[in-house]
């Protein structure tokens, strides 16, 4: 009797567990809050301390926050037989890092929102720089996918090319910093994204994400003394905050794409488009402007085009080797 009675408690216990896309899908609503309040911090902090400096402090917290992660898993975890490929992956996201830390700051007019869609074409970027550094193979259809996202990235930051009939719409071509910043935070973080593929053979995702916020601080180190703000103690303290939440938004992300489909959990993360936009109305009262919602919409369906493509693709792979 005791033994049905354990096993019928399993069996119920067992049903009301989510299921892996379920749980990547929690994983990534919260990464995507936690990303929110993140660059929010960032960008109110950064009206006190320069953003380079800011970086900095962020990447030093989270080397904290991730010690007991790594004592909790072992430091052999930390083992790698290619330190130079780890040091460009890390060189690279830290130049991702910091531009984007740039271009969400105070110095220039980028709202919260725009960031966040242009980041969004990253995943253009890693198709393309897959293609060229790791000779992967992308069909006519991949590449047109791409083509069109990438137009989506001109109608954000070059509306007055497609309302070129109107009076004065050419004299706002030009690019400012703060999307040149976002863009090449984009592109670099990108990069970062592609050696990872090559990486996570041998390391795991806790591991990557140690080396990358300990290598961060290294390379950062120099400049944050160029950058030398005084800070208050209230400010040390959202700075702190600002870090243990970029972790978490990070550790949030890694388990969402490790608990779910790639094709289910990827679309998911452009919630933070709207997430973005809440913010900024809360924050400065501003609201993003029709060529954003546009273009960050053909990046999106672009993007989600590439992802499922690419599913189709590994399918078809594991199809023929389970012929043979």
């Amino acid at each position: 009797m005791t033994d049905q009675a354990d096993c019928e408690g399993e069996a119920e216990s067992s049903g009301r567990r989510l299921s892996g896309n379920a749980l990547g899908a929690v994983y990534m609503l919260l990464s995507g809050i936690g990303f929110t309040v993140y660059i929010v911090l960032a960008k109110e902090l950064s009206k006190e301390v320069h953003p380079i400096f800011l970086a900095f402090w962020r990447s030093f917290f989270a080397c904290l926050i991730s010690v007991p992660v790594i004592l909790r898993v072992g430091v052999s975890s930390l083992r790698t037989k290619r330190p130079g490929l780890l040091l460009a992956r890390s060189m690279f996201g830290t130049l991702g890092f910091a531009l984007a830390m740039l271009a969400v700051s105070d110095f220039f007019t980028l709202s919260l929102s725009q960031f966040n869609a242009i980041s969004f074409s990253r995943s253009l970027f890693v198709t393309v720089l897959a293609a060229v550094v790791l000779r992967e193979m992308v069909g006519p259809h991949r590449w047109g996918a791409v083509a069109i996202g990438f137009f989506g990235v001109l109608i954000m930051v070059l509306p007055g090319l497609f309302i070129f009939w109107r009076p004065g719409a050419l004299d706002s071509l030009s690019l400012d910093m703060g999307t040149l910043c976002a863009l090449g935070s984009a592109f670099f973080l990108a990069f970062a994204i592609v050696l990872v593929k090559t990486l996570s053979a041998e390391l795991s995702a806790v591991a990557l994400l140690t080396y990358a916020n300990v290598l961060s601080t290294l390379l950062l180190l120099p400049f944050c003394f160029i950058f030398w703000s005084m800070p208050s103690l209230e400010t040390w303290g959202w700075m702190a905050f600002m870090a243990a939440t970029g972790f978490v938004a990070q550790f949030c992300y890694i388990s969402a794409v490790s608990a779910g489909d790639a094709s289910f959990i990827s679309p998911l993360d452009y919630l933070r488009l709207p997430m973005a936009t809440v913010a900024d109305l809360l924050v400065v009262g501003l609201l993003p402007g029709t060529n954003v919602w546009i273009g960050a919409g053909i990046i999106i369906v672009s993007a989600v085009y590439i992802t499922l493509r690419d599913r189709k693709k590994k399918a078809q792979k594991v199809t023929v080797l389970q012929g043979r």
